[in-house]
This record gives structure tokens, C-alpha cells and sequence, in this order.
């Protein structure tokens, strides 16, 4: 008899080559911890889109991880329906697979970002501006080597080829999730002297030389910067500031520039319009502006 368990056991396995490690991980663990618990000993056949809901409801009020394995779940039946081993995907709850914020995001203005850094210990007041006026996610900034930056006084850069991952306290250094994450993303020139200065300073010899490392030459652990960043949250009274609001605050702030959902997709590094979207919106002054222009053209 073929369980929801064993097919789903099965995908897991085959689809071993399409995941990063990291994601199998995760993946893993909502099948073991979520969904297998209740749903893994019915017969393929049998798991109906009402077996499902009452399976949803019943689920610990935890938002993202339920609409994460919900996901995981409804992308399993979909192979299942390909396969043509059920007739169609009982996966139908309306928006169950969307992840509702625990909390909001805080967008930082320039001078915001610019002072917070200052605050900052001083090996880590550059990642904070990169990530704030970049836009990188924190396994991607850590993961920088001195090969990856694009240094000239008018015109800096960096290269986003790789992201770092800690699965089971083992650091794994990977190219990242997405292709759409593989992006060269411009800074403020005004930050070149700034960086040539932590180059010198804080960064690991050589070309393949970490740009911000720990005291020991390796990968940062979060929490070291994050103890440090929530002192500085409690100094400048945000005491919810969390390391992803700079990345927040740099797709506001690109948005505010004008720039379009394709430039806005490639500088964050998006895979969905809809995630892009949330920061694309009509600006009365900037239709305006683009008025004049098109009258001078």
C-alpha cells in the first residue's frame, strides 16, 4: 500500500540533487515534525482535501512554519497528480501557503542606517552598511571574499556568488538558493574609502580572503553581531531591530528611487514579482517629475 508517508519518503529522496542542503534540512524536518505525525499513515488515495484541512486546523499556532510545511505538502501532491497516482492535489486551502509576518519590518532612512553602523563595533560597521544600502541577506554579506568586491572611487560593487548556511552547527558555504540571487549589486561610491579601510584591517588575506570574518579569520556566527546589534537597538530606542530590517530598508529605499520591478527583482535578488511588488507603488511626486520630463523631452 502506498502511505503518504512512503511517497513522500520517496520524493524526499529524489529530488535529493534539486535542494540545497540546507532546504533538505528544513524540508526534512517538516515531514517529520508536521506533517508525517498525522497524515503519513493514510493510504495516498485517501488523503482527501478534507483530511487536509482538519490536519491545517489542528496545527500549534506557529504562522510561517505551518505555512511553510503546508507548501511543502501541496508541492509533494502536485508531483503525485504528475505521476498520476491521485486524480487531483487535496491541497486547497485559500492562502494557506502564505507567510504572515510575526513582525513587522522596520525601514531604516539613509541617515538611520549611517548612524546605527557608527554605532556599531568597528569590525562590523561596514557589513552593516553593506547590507543596508545593498540589500544582502545575511548568508550572502558573510559569505563576500575580497574577489567578489569592485573597488574604484567611482564606482563600488559587490558580487554576490555565494551564501553561507549553518545546518546541524556545520557551516556550508554554497552558491545561493536561487539563480536570481547571483547579482552584482552597486554601492554608494561613498562608501569606497570606507571599505578599503576594512579591507585592510579586518579582511583575510588573499583573493578567496573572507571580507568579514571573525576574530579567528572564519565565518561569523549571527548571534556575535546580533548581540552587539541589539545593544546599539536599545541606544537608538529600536529595540525590535533585527540584522534583516537593513536589507528591508535597502529594497525601500531602491524603491524610492523609481526603479522599476525588473531593476528591483535584480537588485534584491527576487524570484517572485510579488515580493518586489510590496515595495513598487504609484508616487504622486514622482508622476509628476516624469510629466515635466516627458513635456522637455
Amino acid at each position: 500500500m502506498l502511505t503518504v508517508r512512503r511517497y513522500c519518503d520517496t520524493w524526499h529522496e529524489n529530488t535529493a540533487n534539486t535542494h540545497k542542503p540546507r532546504t533538505r534540512t528544513l524540508y526534512r524536518g517538516y515531514l517529520n515534525n508536521v506533517i508525517l505525525p498525522e497524515l503519513g499513515d493514510l493510504p495516498l488515495d485517501e488523503l482527501t482535501s478534507a483530511r487536509v484541512k482538519a490536519w491545517f486546523a489542528k496545527l500549534a499556532p506557529f504562522p510561517t512554519r505551518n505555512a511553510n510545511a503546508y507548501s511543502l505538502l501541496r508541492t509533494i501532491m502536485n508531483h503525485a497528480v504528475d505521476e498520476e497516482l491521485i486524480p487531483a492535489n487535496p491541497c486547497r486551502i485559500k492562502s494557506a501557503g502564505t507567510k504572515k509576518r510575526k513582525v513587522e519590518p522596520i525601514a531604516l532612512s539613509p541617515s538611520e542606517i549611517r548612524h546605527i553602523a557608527s554605532l556599531m563595533p568597528e569590525r562590523w560597521r561596514l557589513l552593516v552598511l553593506v547590507a543596508g544600502f545593498g540589500g544582502l541577506r545575511w548568508g550572502e554579506v558573510t559569505a563576500l571574499r575580497r574577489s567578489d568586491l569592485k573597488l574604484t572611487p567611482d564606482d563600488c560593487a559587490v558580487t554576490v556568488a555565494r551564501a553561507v548556511a549553518r545546518i546541524k552547527k556545520e557551516v556550508v558555504i554554497d552558491t545561493p538558493k536561487t539563480e536570481a540571487a547571483l547579482r552584482t549589486v552597486s554601492l554608494p561610491p561613498e562608501l569606497y574609502q570606507q571599505i578599503k579601510a576594512h579591507i585592510g584591517t579586518y579582511a583575510g588575506a588573499g583573493r578567496d580572503g573572507l571580507v568579514f570574518p571573525n576574530d579567528s579569520g572564519e565565518v561569523v556566527h549571527a548571534n556575535t553581531v546580533r548581540k552587539q546589534l541589539k545593544k546599539v537597538a536599545e541606544k537608538v530606542e529600536m529595540p525590535k531591530l533585527r540584522f534583516h530590517d537593513f536589507r528591508h530598508s535597502a529594497a525601500t529605499l531602491f524603491a524610492e528611487q523609481g526603479a522599476t520591478l525588473s531593476e528591483h527583482m535584480a537588485f534584491m535578488g527576487h524570484t517572485s514579482v510579488v515580493m518586489s511588488k510590496r515595495y513598487i507603488h504609484a508616487n504622486p511626486a514622482r508622476n509628476r517629475e516624469m510629466a515635466q520630463r516627458m513635456w522637455a523631452a
